[in-house]
């Protein structure tokens, strides 16, 4: 990422807004405040740091930019948190890993983000929780990202494909809202993965 992707990714759902959004959604969540918990996106650790004090389990943060991960390792950080470098669109891990995975502002810097959506739906267990929190921007705002000479590393993001692609992946939803603002919406959104694939529930 350059200055500026790092900058907006920074600043959006991180320090204490961050930390209350995690707790109102993980509030929606059945059973979604104890287990193995992985955070697509880590950045700094804001909120990795925060799942880890407040809530019992393991706590896995991920990022693909190392000097993030190195920011994060350098803060007072409990035992049970574990960073490293890792694509969400390929994680480096077995199915049915994790109970809860949490991504924050991530989706959107991803130009083919569905490919993280089958690996969140590949590595969470049946019964595992996925929250994510995303800025939707309009086609033309990130078009013109795309002609820029200072890019902000914004993507298109299409909610009802996104919603859809849970769906597939035998996810339901147990909470979803999308919030207008000036230059985007907010969605935010609480997944369980109720069944291994939707064709399961025949």
């Amino acid at each position: 990422m350059n200055i500026i992707e790092k900058w907006m990714v920074n600043r959006s759902f991180t320090g204490k807004s961050g930390e209350r959004l995690a707790k109102k959604l993980l509030s929606h969540a059945p059973s979604g405040q104890a287990g193995v918990f992985l955070d697509i996106g880590c950045g700094r650790g804001v909120i990795t740091r925060f799942l880890a004090e407040n809530y019992n389990g393991e706590f896995i943060g991920i990022d693909i930019d190392q000097d993030e991960l190195e920011a994060a390792k350098s803060q007072p950080c409990p035992a049970q948190i574990k960073y490293q470098v890792a694509d969400a669109r390929s994680l480096p891990f077995e199915e049915r890993a994790f109970d809860v995975v949490i991504a924050f502002g991530v989706l959107h810097h991803i130009p083919d983000w569905y490919k993280a959506i089958t690996e969140i739906g590949r590595v969470l267990k049946v019964g595992g929780v996925f929250i994510t929190a995303e800025l939707v921007y309009p086609e033309w705002v990130t078009r013109m990202d795309a002609t820029s000479s200072i890019k902000f590393g914004i993507y298109d993001l299409d909610t009802v494909k996104l919603v859809r692609m849970l769906q597939d992946e035998g996810f339901i939803t147990l909470h979803k809202e999308e919030t207008g603002r000036l230059l985007w919406r907010d969605f935010q959104g609480v997944f369980e993965k109720k069944y291994e694939k939707a064709w399961s529930r025949v």
